[in-house]
């Protein structure tokens, strides 16, 4: 297998899906209760002979009517993600390859591509948990300790854009990410040296 070239883990993809598609289940469902319970008439409460006046209808406030819409729209950011760790799962393919001088990405990191070695500023290897920006809490921290990850800092028309790339993203997992980043640093060494000297 050609160590410049990363190629995308059809089963670490498809774990990935199918978490996001759980987030995305339980979001929808959760939406669905919530929206019942607000709509549904109060039960009328009564007994033999007596009547009782139905309960109000709850009323939870603005953050309590947020709840819905925050549902739907965290649904709607796990469906995002099905679909693009799906579409790697199918077609698999290629993730990342080094050529001619430059670091080729997948359209799905969002990334331009293809990025000019000499333009890559900050080329940092680790736990995920530790990599720039890999903030929040609890599970989600949990899970970052138990991967690795790529991450590169780039400059782009005079701005500076970002791309991730973890273990199991790709073939190969964590070895693999790492051999990757090691040749990617060693090129972009001998690319800042080649500019040096030739003057392009």
């Amino acid at each position: 297998m050609n160590p410049s070239t990363l190629y995308f883990s059809r089963a670490g993809n498809l774990r990935k899906a199918m978490l996001f598609a759980l987030f995305a289940a339980a979001a929808f469902a959760l939406a669905w209760i919530e929206h019942a319970e607000r709509v549904a008439p109060p039960p009328t409460i009564g007994l033999p002979g007596m009547e009782f006046p139905a309960p109000a209808r709850r009323d939870d406030g603005v953050l309590g009517r947020l709840q819905v819409p925050f549902l739907l729209l965290l649904g709607s950011a796990s469906l995002f993600y099905v679909g693009r760790f799906g579409a790697r799962a199918v077609r698999g393919g290629v993730a990342a390859r080094i050529e001619s001088r430059a670091l080729h990405l997948h359209a799905s990191f969002g990334a331009a591509s293809p990025i000019p070695l000499r333009d890559i500023v900050e080329l940092i290897f680790d736990r995920a948990d530790r990599l720039p920006g890999e903030g929040g809490g609890g599970a989600a921290r949990i899970g970052a300790r138990l991967r690795h990850g790529l991450y590169l800092r780039y400059r782009s028309a005079g701005d500076d854009g970002e791309v991730r790339l973890f273990d199991n993203d790709v073939e190969g997992g964590v070895d693999r990410l790492w051999r990757f980043a090691e040749l990617l640093g060693a090129w972009r060494h001998l690319d800042a040296r080649m500019t040096r000297e030739t003057g392009r």
